[in-house]
């Protein structure tokens, strides 16, 4: 079950509460300070009969007080080199709670995965499966959010790819980075002249999230799909159509269906507790096809 503490809870007495250890539950969720719980902070308390991934995490990670880059490491079984290139972290005794930590398993080579995504797109465009566009594009995309300012001159030479799907994701490659007034000029003109009118759309919401996180900081995403704001983390529960376009910022992320859920394409159903910035609701957004999220 899903459980949001409460004020003066502790995790042994959330754990007597639930007939279970402390342990199970830090098992089950990324925490990094057994000591450091808030109220409102949502936990998956594990039943002994099903295997659900831990929440918490992946591809983002909310800083909280009491966490450290290397407990994070461990967490996320990534190397701390890795956590640090992947966030441009100059210092790392300087981290804050509250920021939005990307969460990648080891940095790309960048000329070779600008190679390959060219090199796919000039090939085979046309014979890309779901699964390819999910692993190779897709999860690219965070790749290039981690290699960073330095690298931005890849994704936007990729813009003018005869591949779609190479322009489409280089696009939200940009957004994700949200960095640099060469890569809002180059969007811009995609917006406005791009054959295709779902690479157009998607330059423009990345230019939105670019001039967003410039302003208000990383925390703020741009839903790149409509998606449905559930009450609970239950496909069944009461829900709100979010629209493409709309502001959200992430509380959790990566929170695995309490009740075991399947996915749209198998596993269990993910979600991420996300508040949107207008009305200031609250919700679980369930995460679409190979469990990405629907917005950059």
């Amino acid at each position: 079950m899903l459980y949001h503490v409460q004020r003066g809870d502790s995790l042994s007495s959330i754990a007597k509460k639930f007939n279970t250890t402390s342990n199970t539950i830090l098992q089950a969720n990324v925490v990094c300070n057994p000591d450091f719980i808030f109220v409102g902070q949502p936990l998956i308390i594990p039943d002994p009969n099903t295997n659900l991934p831990k929440a918490g995490g992946l591809p983002y990670y909310i800083l909280l007080p009491g966490d450290t880059l290397n407990c994070l490491s461990r967490q996320f079984n990534v190397s701390l080199q890795t956590l640090v290139a992947a966030n441009q972290i100059h210092d790392t005794n300087l981290i804050y709670s509250g920021d939005e930590l990307l969460i990648v398993q080891d940095i790309a080579d960048p000329e070779e995965f600008y190679q390959s995504w060219k090199r796919i797109g000039d090939i085979n465009c046309d014979l890309i499966t779901p699964l390819e566009e999910y692993g190779i594009f897709y999860l690219g995309s965070f790749q290039w959010q981690a290699l960073g300012q330095k690298y931005v001159p890849y994704p936007i030479d990729l813009l003018s790819h005869p591949c779609e799907t190479v322009r489409f994701y280089a696009a939200i490659s940009l957004g994700r980075l949200a960095y640099g007034l060469r890569a809002k000029e180059e969007l811009r003109y995609v917006a406005r002249n791009d054959p295709s009118s779902a690479v157009a759309e998607i330059a423009a919401l990345a230019l939105r999230r670019i001039n967003l996180v410039e302003v208000q900081g990383n925390r703020l995403h741009v839903m790149t799909n409509p998606n449905r704001l559930l009450t609970q983390p239950d496909l069944a529960s009461p829900s709100t159509t979010i629209s493409q376009g709309i502001r959200i910022i992430v509380l959790r992320w990566n929170i695995p269906s309490p009740t075991s859920e399947e996915g749209p394409r198998g596993g269990i159903q993910i979600y991420d507790q996300v508040m949107v910035v207008n009305t200031g609701q609250v919700g679980f957004m369930p995460r679409l096809g190979f469990n990405e999220i629907t917005f950059i």
